[in-house]
């Protein structure tokens, strides 16, 4: 970890949010927007088995038109950041102006989130951090596969509903 590197234990979630104060988030998303970047303890399972609950992601501030499908994103949405892979791109528009949004979804959830907009959108997830594990998500490798789970994410309610049911047999 770099010294320009925050580590945050704010919780980020995703479809059940934990409540927290409403300013939770700023700090995090204060240092991605004037430092450029900031590390964050993942807490959740929206992205399971990719990205696990404690894993450490580094984050960089990166154009939001230049995202891709398939890439891993940070967003700001009512006081939490939300760690998610953008599915595609949108445009939206409304009278004169056109909207650029990201479509994105968790990668163990079924449903996509509400758009993201530019102004909710902090960065690009760059490396995940799992025990002695790095993870180079810029690597040729990571975004091939990225942009595979993008374009298979609709299926993810058929490939982890055996597993949902299996674990609601098991533990409640």
């Amino acid at each position: 970890m770099s010294a320009t590197s925050a580590v945050s234990r704010v919780r980020v979630e995703d479809k059940e949010p934990v409540p927290l104060p409403s300013d939770a988030a700023r700090p995090v998303s204060e240092k991605i927007r004037s430092q450029g970047s900031a590390c964050l303890r993942v807490s959740g399972g929206s992205m399971t088995p990719w990205i696990r609950s404690g894993d450490f992601i580094f984050i960089r501030r990166f154009d939001f038109a230049k995202i891709a499908a398939g890439d891993v994103v940070v967003f700001q949405r009512n006081g939490l950041l939300v760690i998610h892979r953008a599915i595609r791109r949108v445009q939206k528009s409304a009278s004169e102006k056109v909207a650029h949004l990201l479509i994105t979804k968790g990668d163990a959830t079924d449903d996509a989130d509400v758009p993201v907009s530019a102004a909710e959108y902090l960065g690009r997830a760059t490396r995940i951090h799992r025990g002695r594990r790095h993870i180079d998500l810029e690597s040729f490798t990571q975004r091939l596969l990225g942009r595979l789970l993008a374009r298979i994410s609709r299926l993810s309610s058929v490939i982890y509903a055996p597993f949902r049911f299996g674990k609601h047999l098991l533990f409640h």
